[in-house]
């Protein structure tokens, strides 16, 4: 079969501190959080295009199955009782006919047999583009853009996923909903955005 596609992964999962873990550490209370992939290559950056523009909910699914299985391989992850994808505005979703990152979490959820909430925070508000705006935008942007809507969650291990991670104020912001539930937060995006890559971290995932 040929490969088609060369993607460099991060080994975050498997790191106790690495970059992700470090962008969050004075803003959210969480156990461990990582991303798969390196959002840097041409290869990485068609497939998400595809998988959040392109009609490719297939994509996603995939990919999250793929990053199910190499969470299953980490220590930091075992025993997450509840999957939950950051939620998308209803407007939004009306357009595009599809959260990428539920789909994502759905392929996750097959690789690791835990169950999806997709209901659990809702965006009640219309947040404008996140990618062409500044740090400081971003988290004005999406400041108060969800509310938690599930009960008492006390001990109880979340993972919240999504597609991207760039500055953070997305998850930062969805994170901190979740956590008036008196949950263990844990935090998973299929990709992140960094300008200086450990240098220890050179495999790649080929498709």
């Amino acid at each position: 079969m040929e490969c088609r596609w060369d993607l460099p992964m991060t080994g975050y999962a498997l790191q106790e501190q690495n970059y992700v873990t470090e962008l969050f550490a004075a803003r959210l209370e969480f156990d461990h959080a990582c991303a798969l992939l390196f959002f840097e290559s041409g290869d990485l950056r068609r497939l998400i295009h595809r998988l959040k523009y392109r009609s490719r909910a297939d994509i996603a699914r995939l990919m999250g199955e793929i990053f199910g299985y190499y969470l299953r391989q980490s220590p930091y992850y075992r025993d997450i009782d509840l999957l939950v994808p950051v939620p998308l505005h209803w407007f939004k979703r009306l357009i595009r006919g599809y959260n990428q990152a539920e789909e994502i979490c759905r392929g996750m959820s097959r690789a690791m047999g835990i169950e999806c909430d997709f209901s659990l925070v809702k965006r009640k508000r219309f947040t404008e583009q996140q990618a062409r705006k500044e740090t400081e935008e971003r988290w004005d942007n999406v400041r108060g853009a969800f509310r938690y809507r599930g009960g008492d969650l006390s001990g109880r291990k979340l993972l919240l996923i999504d597609d991207v991670l760039t500055t953070g104020s997305t998850i930062e912001a969805c994170g901190t909903e979740l956590l008036k539930s008196g949950c263990r937060l844990n935090i998973a995006t299929l990709a992140v955005a960094v300008r200086h890559r450990d240098g220890n971290t050179n495999s790649t995932l080929k498709s």
